[in-house]
């Protein structure tokens, strides 16, 4: 063998065993993994078996509440030990309304119009507003109703057992003009610096939530009640749910509604089905 090849498989045998030595030194370092941070940046966390132990009783305080804000918000629908009960009235004062429109299916055999919860009509300026039931506050806002334009302050809540209650404070009912729509405006403004809540506040059946403000006679609080957040809408008779609808003049105002809209020629019950 040439002196040249000599050399030349020695300078090979070095570069392999400083190649070897290398990778050894790699295999050697700690594994590392990338874990996001709650503000969208990363963070460099050891993952060998013991720091990993340590960092699962230690995690800061942000990161943890990454994992809470995941939860679902209708997560009081597991709680069914509070069955749903409803105060008879949206309004603080049960002498503020003349009359009520009923709960209707599309399919009722009586044959009045769909409706998919009760209202409560009333003659007057303001009306103080209160809650049915107990609660999560789910949206607060002021809405522009259409084809026509006409504004409203509409309201929502999700009760313990998991079902929505919801509000609508409409000044008069029915299509409207340019002028009334203007002042509609105006009072849904007023109507909307009144509410003493804001979403994802505790509320309590009772509790004064605002002030209700009209028109005309047909100014009313709309409440519907939804079965739950998830999945197709099923809407359930609030009257279902009032302990107290017996004692109250809900059926007796009915009739009064009806009247004027049927002209006598309806006898509707609070949940026609």
């Amino acid at each position: 063998m040439s002196y040249k090849k000599i050399i030349g498989l020695g300078l090979l045998l070095t570069f392999a065993l400083l190649a070897c030595a290398a990778e050894e030194q790699t295999n050697a370092a700690p594994e590392t993994s990338v874990q996001e941070t709650s503000d969208g940046g990363q963070d460099v966390a050891n993952t060998d078996q013991s720091s990993s132990t340590a960092s699962a009783t230690t995690a800061p305080a942000e990161k943890q509440s990454t994992v809470t804000t995941a939860q679902p918000k209708n997560d009081q629908n597991s709680d069914q030990s509070q069955p749903l009960t409803l105060l008879a009235t949206a309004f603080v004062d049960v002498a503020d309304y003349w009359g009520v429109q009923p709960f209707a299916t599309r399919t009722n055999q009586l044959g009045v119009q769909f409706h998919n919860g009760i209202d409560y009509f009333t003659g007057q300026e303001k009306v103080a507003i209160q809650a049915v039931s107990d609660g999560r506050v789910m949206f607060v806002d002021v809405y522009e109703r259409q084809p026509d334009g006409a504004f409203q302050i509409n309201l929502a809540w999700q009760a313990p057992s998991g079902e929505i209650i919801s509000y609508s404070l409409e000044p008069s009912a029915g299509p409207a003009d340019a002028a009334k729509i203007a002042e509609q405006k105006v009072l849904a403004q007023k109507m909307m610096e009144s509410m003493t809540i804001q979403v994802g506040d505790q509320i309590v059946q009772g509790q004064f939530l605002g002030y209700l403000y009209g028109q005309d006679d047909w100014a009313h609080v709309h409440m519907s009640v939804k079965a739950s957040d998830r999945g197709p809408e099923q809407w359930l008779c609030p009257a279902d749910y009032m302990s107290a609808v017996g004692e109250s003049d809900l059926l007796t105002k009915s009739l009064i509604w009806a009247d004027r809209l049927y002209k006598g020629s309806k006898q509707p019950k609070l949940c026609n089905y």
